[in-house]
């Protein structure tokens, strides 16, 4: 394959954004069979910068796949290779025994005998890399083919930024203005996503709606600012009292929706009364006013319906049925069963 082949080739595949994983996949493929090296890979770092792990790999025939083993990269373990990479903008070499003590440590165990890696610079940070093994000799690559293979790993960046700014405007248009946690519609399509995967693999799961007791009066006695704080503060003791695995949400209003992964009703309902004996005993403070609430829940799981009858809208109108039977039933409590 020549040169220009291949890049035109990876050019018609850096616009088609609809199978990310895929595009990926077969730019490796390309990149490798044209370079004829061992092992073709990226490694995309975590937010903070300390670690990094390997997102795609691509093998030629005989190689033995990496990407298992680097998951959980440390930089801290190879200091020297984010340093080499943000000096001089790239690391290559012939042969890794002459490379820093660390950096040999790493590719040994890989049976790595030359490399080549470049950076992943988005929006001016470094925040991964490319790179190439060769595990059968020691390689000394063309110049020209550096220079393409510097001039693809710009393009595979510029995927990244436009892969990371969809991304990005997609999670604010799921989040709520005032408490940044998911909105309803967000909540809505993952519940879809949540009943599919209980169809195919009988992952268990339960939904509660909680509705702030009297909100109303918070706001005619104390302000719409005050209402405010008040929606805020519970989402932090919500967020505060679930694990990070399940699911909040703004319903609408005073209504917060959690969805609890890997639990059935029995669990949730010990979780939630947890939740509202925290709320019962805690004293916000607005203005140097004191505010005090309470809030009624409804709860519902998938096993309430059979398989054939469950959806997101028989979830969220059993719940939703259950929090009105709590309101009815005086308030600060929460009903679970008919």
């Amino acid at each position: 394959m020549k040169s220009l082949e291949m890049l035109s080739k990876i050019a018609l595949l850096a616009v088609n954004t609809e199978d990310f994983n895929n595009q990926m996949n077969n730019i490796l493929q390309i990149i490798g069979k044209y370079t004829k090296v061992s092992r073709a890979y990226i490694f995309i770092d975590n937010e903070e910068g300390t670690a990094t792990r390997n997102e795609f790999e691509w093998c030629n025939t005989g190689i033995k796949p990496e990407i298992d083993k680097l998951q959980d990269l440390q930089y801290s373990e190879i200091p020297s290779l984010r340093q080499i990479l943000l000096d001089e903008g790239r690391l290559y070499c012939e042969d890794i025994q002459k490379l820093p003590q660390d950096i040999i440590n790493i590719l040994e165990s890989q049976d790595i005998l030359s490399i080549i890696i470049y950076p992943l610079i988005i929006n001016n940070k470094m925040k991964g890399f490319i790179g190439f093994d060769e595990c059968k000799t020691n390689k000394q690559w063309r110049e020209k083919d550096l220079s393409i293979l510097a001039t693809i790993s710009g393009i595979i960046s510029n995927i990244y930024i436009n892969r990371f700014n969809l991304l990005k405007i997609k999670e604010l248009s799921s989040r709520d203005a005032l408490t940044n946690i998911y909105n309803r519609r967000f909540i809505l399509d993952t519940l879809e996503k949540d009943i599919d995967r209980y169809k195919e693999k009988k992952h268990p799961f339960s939904v509660s709606i909680l509705d702030i007791d009297y909100f109303k009066k918070i706001n005619d006695n104390y302000g719409h600012q005050a209402g405010d704080y008040i929606l805020q503060e519970f989402t932090k003791t919500i967020l505060n009292n679930i694990r990070k695995t399940d699911l909040l949400g703004r319903y609408g209003g005073e209504e917060f929706i959690i969805v609890t992964y890997d639990a059935l009703k029995n669990n949730t309902v010990k979780r939630i009364s947890e939740l509202l004996n925290v709320i019962r005993n805690t004293t916000y403070s607005y203005n140097s006013q004191s505010i005090n609430f309470t809030f009624s829940a409804g709860i519902c799981d998938v096993t309430d319906f059979s398989i054939e009858d469950i959806s997101f809208e028989s979830l969220i109108s059993l719940a939703d049925k259950r929090l009105y039977a709590a309101k009815d039933a005086g308030r600060d409590c929460i009903k679970y069963c008919e």
